[in-house]
């Protein structure tokens, strides 16, 4: 037995480990560790020094370092980590595991058989994995869910599904029983569809004719999507958001590294909007705004154009349009220098949508989505 085989017989087997998520003292998510195969050995470290309440603390975090001597491949972000709860206050690690042992190292290779595709999508369905995260304050895209998914669409058959769809994807609900819907706490209205691999969190109200399709989130508490509206594949959508009838926000599902589009907590988006990149918190989209990737933001406030969000995956560069938290967007357009044409672009208002004067003023002038 070699001494790093001797050091991590120590530490639990983490075969049914699906991803470790590390929060500070404040509660703030720091890290995401997908269980993947180059990881393997120090991520069996850092969850074999988790004390009973699921917490590291400095001493917890100096014994993980030791062992990560003999780790290996996948340590470096590992040992960061635990160098920085070394040398502060104790952080809460939580597990999300799945019944299927080794689920993910088989879906980062797109060989997951049927069985590791429909945990996969309970994962999903449950909200314990998801598309993008913010960690540290800056979200980020978590490739491993593209792959689980694109790799449901690969082995699942098309089937028959009652009125008379031919597909992959089941609806969400088709199987639910009245307790079970109790339990979800979403008002799912008549006319709407949402996929399996969708999560939809409680306080949630789904209106008639409203799409969501699989690997959306949406967290929740006091969310109203509405009439209409298409949330589509690896969208999210955070807490309290009124997303407006007929709207619609942008998926993805390839290359797997691309971010998402996302609306943060409490925004207000309304009708026959389109969003694509990401919506910051409290701020509100006036109705009929549509954002696409090369479409100028314009801050009135400024007088500047608001820079992008870029994110790079392979050789390919995405830019992410960005409207900023607490801010309203409304539709405009830009006079070129040469006064002869005008270019379709969003325009931000002027005043801070927290300030009760701002929001006065534009109450008075119609154009505030309630």
């Amino acid at each position: 037995m070699t001494d790093a085989a001797q050091d991590l017989s120590r530490y639990p087997d983490i075969a049914h480990l699906v991803l470790l998520r590390v929060y500070d003292e404040a509660e703030t998510l720091i890290a995401t560790l997908p269980h993947t195969q180059a990881g393997d050995a120090a991520l069996r470290v850092l969850h074999g020094v988790l004390d009973r309440d699921g917490r590291i603390g400095p001493d917890q975090a100096s014994q993980g370092l030791q062992a990560l001597g003999n780790a290996g491949e996948g340590a470096a972000e590992v040992q960061a980590l635990l160098e920085r709860i070394r040398g502060g206050a104790p952080h809460r690690v939580a597990a999300v595991t799945s019944p299927v042992p080794g689920l993910l190292a088989r879906i980062a290779e797109r060989a997951g058989d049927m069985g590791d595709t429909e945990a996969f999508v309970a994962l999903l369905n449950s909200g314990d994995v998801r598309a993008a995260e913010k960690v540290d304050g800056a979200w980020q895209p978590q490739p491993y869910v593209i792959d689980g998914i694109l790799n449901f669409f690969a082995v699942q058959p098309n089937r028959r599904f009652d009125g008379g769809w031919w597909d992959k994807v089941p609806l969400k609900t088709v199987n639910h029983t009245d307790a079970e819907f109790e339990a979800g706490g979403v008002r799912f209205a008549p006319g709407c569809q949402v996929r399996t691999g969708a999560y939809v969190g409680p306080g949630t109200v789904v209106m008639n004719q409203a799409f969501i399709n699989i690997g959306a989130h949406i967290a929740g508490n006091g969310v109203m999507i509405d009439g209409g509206a298409r949330v589509a594949s690896c969208a999210q959508i955070g807490k309290g958001v009124k997303f407006g009838a007929g709207s619609g926000i942008e998926g993805i599902l390839e290359p797997a590294g691309r971010m998402p589009s996302i609306i943060e907590d409490n925004v207000k988006i309304g009708a026959m909007c389109e969003v694509a990149g990401i919506v910051g918190e409290g701020a509100v989209v006036a109705s009929g705004v549509v954002m696409a990737s090369g479409k100028k933001i314009y801050d009135e406030a400024t007088g500047e154009i608001v820079p992008t969000g870029s994110l790079t995956v392979g050789r390919t560069v995405y830019q992410i349009p960005v409207i900023p938290p607490h801010r309203l967007a409304v539709g405009g357009s830009l006079i070129a220098p040469n006064g002869k044409f005008a270019t379709d672009a969003i325009i931000l208002k002027p005043g801070d949508l927290r300030d009760t004067d701002t929001l006065k003023s534009f109450e008075k002038q119609g154009i505030l989505y309630q």
